[in-house]
């Protein structure tokens, strides 16, 4: 049977969508990898048969019959395909603040333990590390890593702000400083100034001096040019990448430890200057690593971020970049701190939280709250008594009573039992009735000690299972706790939001949350790195099977979450992997018999095709979430004057809102332009971005109008579009087949078989349209991500002039914060409408471009459609030249061996040998693909993914279990008591016995016979 009569690739995989999302996705998963496996094959197969383009005829004949043409282009679109995989990337937000468990988190989901270094208290500065798959086959590159250092601008800048600060730290302790008399909270002045200065000096000298080796009071004596002197090591890396490969963990995580954490490495200046032992993690912009590990599989990458809090002022733009690409997040906060940090989303901004907002993201798919340490300062005695439920503690002080008592028999029973066994030795002098007498009473005290032994393992196994019991319902009590507190105020937050948006209707809509122990993971683990020689671990109490650590929970929904992407990205790549196989087996299809036509193909096609190769356009600017702003604006400049005036207020929102900032606060806030600042004052480090706030009074109040238009109507919008789609192109793909079938009738059977390599060309252009749309959404996000800079922009030069160092003396901060305000009152009006403008104009430019990027998909289809009619074609007509010459009727060729269309019979057979070749690759193919929803027994769908689990990173709903149950351990209870090592002797009395009893029957029997 030939494959034409086979079911078509398209349906086999648009079948899978009746099956199991977690079934669905292992073979769509499954297909990929066999198309990409059978695609490099035959892409290298032929490369050796068309190595290039230099020895092509003048008249480009052998060529075209060779397929040179169509054989490069479909090499070209196989790379392009097999690249697009590689690169395709959904990044996954690992966030929390400093000791949260981020890296052991991020280590448990990758299944290596020791891959990543857990930062101390660094993990704040630390730079940004991205885990993604390893695509290397290479032995040798098991393990990559790729160390982007920062540029030197970047640093330049930081040390002058450094330098800056001492300067300013000097002229205050000097005298010369500038203060605020008036001031209603006179411990606000210079002295709170040059704390707040002085813990900046520190910071910034506790991350630099371990690069150039020296203490805060040296560096206060250099300068920007002493450090970054041509000739240092630090220079030599900064604006460069380094890569570091390995083929084992052992060797890879020392070698990129250095760029993790604070551990130093040697590292050698320019032309062999010097040489010097340096920390470098403060020099590293960011880090990216790549291993194989399932849970990465499909494009997944894990990104260790800190919380949006933690930043330091020169890795906040960097920090930024990530958090405004990220697709899911994870926020890490430690069980133990939880309770005492009123909620974990404190480790989101209002920045990343409005963003998450008009993305649609801020739901139960979007982010998720770790509960980390879920293990850590677990007392279940408290949990007991908090919850009245002492009968559960007396259980287990019972069972335990029961055990001591068990234990004290058996201590009563081994010097009893000692004693006969002495007496029993072998040069003992006693008479045989004595030592049948001695016998009989080890064996009743033997067969005592086992009763006890028995009832001692037993009451063991019953306290373990009480006590893991209990401590498992301590977790469990306190997750809740968290869980529910976490839930209040989140819905406290989104209920203000609310009220801040006009027009808003969305519900809450809870994250999950998943309480973790990494430390309980691990032991439970039974292929940590295979080792033969590692001792096992044992489980940590209360945790008895991976389950109940919650980390293949979390796997779980990482990887439902992700699904839409990965999925979207998977069916696209087949739909054209299927154009592939379609193409080269059209290619490769036997010569069908020829028909002879005073017409070429090309002639052939205008006259009966191009007219029905139609351009489809869609309009999607009622889409526009821009077009009516008025409203918003006017609301916007009112609350702008407002939020200016509180500027200079610590926490105008707070509990003491008419607290003043300190003036070297203010006045650092003022010259970093109202961007981003930390301040540090009384070792507290407090976020503040005065642009971003401005930009978050437009963003709340177009939120609805965002969320509606680009995450809800378009994606309405992407459906129609596709039913239009399908119905014009079916109606193209018919109108072009009748046409064939009408001009070839002997071929119909053969035409026929090739409408699934015509209808293929449409699933590429319909998943070009729907990412096409899709692009519309993300692209525009990321425009209202820099509302913040455009805004800071339009300020630049009222905040130089607020800095102007000529403003000095009483009442200095009040006059700074005046030209300020007046700027709000009398200009922003202007810049809000400018910024606003701008915003607006490149959000109608990602829409416009819609059109235009249709008409190029459409393009490139119709292009792509015509390529494989003329395939069809160049099987079933063969060109017979018109003779013009009646002359010339009658001749014999002349033997060259070259044929009327001026073909060599040479290149003929080449093309054939290849064919040959191709066509039981292209069978292989295609059989990896045979897969419909019947050949999988719906009744085994359950079990095929629990087996096969490690496919795709997760088991289908991976929940945290709410009963408690040893599971597997309960097989241990009869290895939990070791034999005394006495008992070897006792068996070896008590059997000595019963065989000379035995003998002496056999004796007596004889004596009476």
């Amino acid at each position: 049977m030939s494959l034409a009569d086979t079911v078509d690739p398209i349906r086999s995989i648009d079948a899978l969508d009746v099956l199991p999302l977690p079934t669905r996705m292992r073979m769509l998963e499954d297909c990929l990898d066999a198309g990409l496996k059978y695609s490099s094959e035959i892409a290298k197969l032929i490369g050796q048969a068309v190595p290039g383009t230099d020895d092509i005829d003048e008249d480009g004949t052998d060529t075209e019959a060779l397929g040179r043409a169509n054989l490069k282009q479909w090499l070209k679109d196989a790379d392009e395909i097999n690249d697009e995989h590689k690169q395709f990337e959904i990044l996954v937000g690992v966030q929390g603040k400093t000791g949260a468990g981020k890296t052991s988190l991020l280590n448990a989901l990758l299944g290596y333990k020791d891959l990543l270094p857990p930062n101390d208290a660094l993990v704040a500065t630390a730079a940004i590390c991205q885990v993604a798959y390893n695509y290397s086959n290479d032995p040798k590159k098991a393990f990559r890593a790729e160390i982007t250092f920062r540029k030197l601008l970047d640093v330049k800048h930081e040390l002058n702000q450094f330098f800056q600060d001492i300067k300013l730290r000097d002229q205050l302790l000097n005298g010369r400083g500038e203060f605020e008399e008036d001031d209603g909270d006179r411990d606000s002045s210079d002295d709170n100034d040059i704390g707040e200065i002085t813990e900046r000096i520190n910071a910034t000298a506790e991350k630099i001096g371990p690069v150039w080796g020296y203490t805060r009071i040296e560096l206060e004596s250099k300068s920007t040019q002493d450090l970054l002197a041509k000739t240092d090591p630090a220079v030599k890396l900064l604006s460069t990448t380094k890569t570091i490969n390995a083929a084992d963990l052992e060797t890879f995580a020392p070698a990129v430890k250095p760029y993790l954490d604070a551990t130093t490495t040697e590292i050698t200046g320019r032309a062999g200057a010097e040489t010097r032992e340096m920390a470098v993690w403060p020099l590293i912009d960011h880090v990216k690593v790549y291993v194989k590990s399932e849970v990465l599989r499909g494009g997944i990458v894990l990104v260790d971020l800190p919380g949006l809090g933690e930043i330091v002022e020169t890795r906040a733009a960097v920090a930024r970049k990530f958090y405004n690409k990220l697709t899911v997040s994870i926020v890490v906060t430690p069980s133990v701190r939880a309770a005492g940090e009123k909620t974990a989303v404190n480790l989101m901004t209002e920045n990343q939280e409005i963003n998450m907002r008009m993305s649609g993201k801020l739901d139960d798919r979007g982010y998720c709250v770790v509960l980390s340490k879920a293990d850590d300062g677990v007392d279940w005695q408290t949990t007991a008594r908090n919850q009245k439920r002492q009968k559960d503690i007396k259980m287990v002080s019972d069972l335990t009573k029961k055990l001591n008592g068990e234990e004290a028999a058996l201590n009563q029973l081994r010097p009893q039992i000692a004693k006969v066994c002495n007496s029993l030795q072998l040069n003992a002098k006693i008479s045989g009735e004595e030592k049948r007498k001695r016998l009989a009473e080890l064996r009743k005290l033997y067969d005592k000690k086992k009763i006890h032994l028995k009832l001692q393992k037993e009451l063991t196994w019953e306290k373990k299972r009480a006590h893991w019991g209990q401590v498992f319902t301590a977790v469990q009590s306190r997750s809740a706790l968290l869980a529910t507190e976490i839930n209040r105020y989140l819905k406290e937050r989104h209920a203000v939001f609310m009220k801040s948006c006009p027009g808003a209707a969305a519900p809450f809509c809870p994250p999950k949350i998943f309480p973790i122990s990494v430390r309980a993971y691990w032991p439970l683990q039974r292929k940590i790195e295979v080792d033969p020689d590692a001792i096992p671990e044992d489980p940590m109490v209360g945790f008895p099977e991976e389950a109940y650590t919650g980390i293949p929970a979390l796997k779980g929904w990482l990887y439902e979450a992700t699904i839409p992407q990965r999925e979207r990205h998977m069916k696209a790549l087949l739909h054209r992997l299927i154009g592939l196989y379609y193409n080269l087996q059209t290619w490769s299809d036997k010569e069908c018999e020829r028909i002879k036509l005073h017409m070429t193909p090309d002639e052939l096609r205008e006259e009966y095709l191009d007219g029905e190769y139609k351009l489809l356009e869609k309009v999607i600017s009622d889409c526009n979430p821009l077009k009516d702003t008025s409203e918003a604006m006017d609301t916007c400049i009112k609350q702008c004057v407002n939020q200016v005036k509180n500027w200079i207020y610590k926490d105008p929102e707070g509990e003491n809102p008419h607290k003043k900032l300190h003036y070297g606060t203010f006045l650092a806030i003022i010259k970093a332009g109202g961007g981003v600042f930390f301040s540090r004052a009384g070792g507290q480090k407090k976020m503040y971005d005065w642009m971003e706030g401005l930009a978050h009074l437009f963003k709340n109040q177009i939120c609805s109008q965002w969320v509606h238009s680009l995450h809800e109507q378009l994606p309405l919008l992407e459906g129609s579009a596709l039913v239009e789609l399908d119905a014009r192109w079916d109606h193209r793909i018919n109108t072009i087949l009748t046409v064939l079938k009408k001009q070839f009738p002997r071929q119909k059977d053969y035409l026929t078989s090739k409408v699934p390599s015509l209808k293929i060309i449409k699933e590429q252009v319909k998943d070009q349209v729907a990412q096409a749309l899709h692009d519309v959404a993300i692209n525009s996000d990321d425009v209202h991500k820099e509302l913040a800079v455009d805004i800071k922009a339009k300020w630049k030069t009222t905040f130089k002039r607020a800095s102007d160092p000529k403003l000095k003396g009483k009442g200095t901060m009040e006059k700074r914060h005046k030209i300020l305000r007046t700027f709000s009152t009398h200009k922003d009006n202007k810049t809000y409408k400018d910024a606003v403008a701008k915003l607006k104009k490149e959000v109608a430019e990602e829409i416009n471009k819609f059109p235009k990027r249709l008409e190029t998909i459409w393009m490139i289809g119709l292009a792509k459609l015509k390529a494989e009619v003329s395939l069809i074609m160049d099987n079933i007509v063969e060109y017979e030249k018109e003779q013009v010459d009646d002359s010339m009727e009658g001749l014999e060729g002349d033997g060259s061996g070259i044929d009327e269309a001026g073909v060599s019979e040479e290149l003929r057979k080449q093309k054939i040998g290849l064919q040959e070749k191709i066509r039981p690759m292209l069978n292989r193919w295609y059989f990896a693909w045979d897969m419909s929803p019947g050949d999988v027994p719906m009744h085994d769908v359950e079990e095929l993914d629990q087996d096969e689990g490690a496919k795709t990173g997760c088991k289908e709903e991976s929940k945290i279990p709410t009963t408690f149950s040893l599971g597997a351990l309960a097989n241990d209870g009869d290895n939990t008591m070791a034999e005394d090592s006495n008992d070897a002797i006792i068996e070896f009395h008590l059997n000595t016995g019963l065989v000379e009893d035995s003998t002496k029957i056999k004796e007596e029997i004889i004596d009476s016979d």
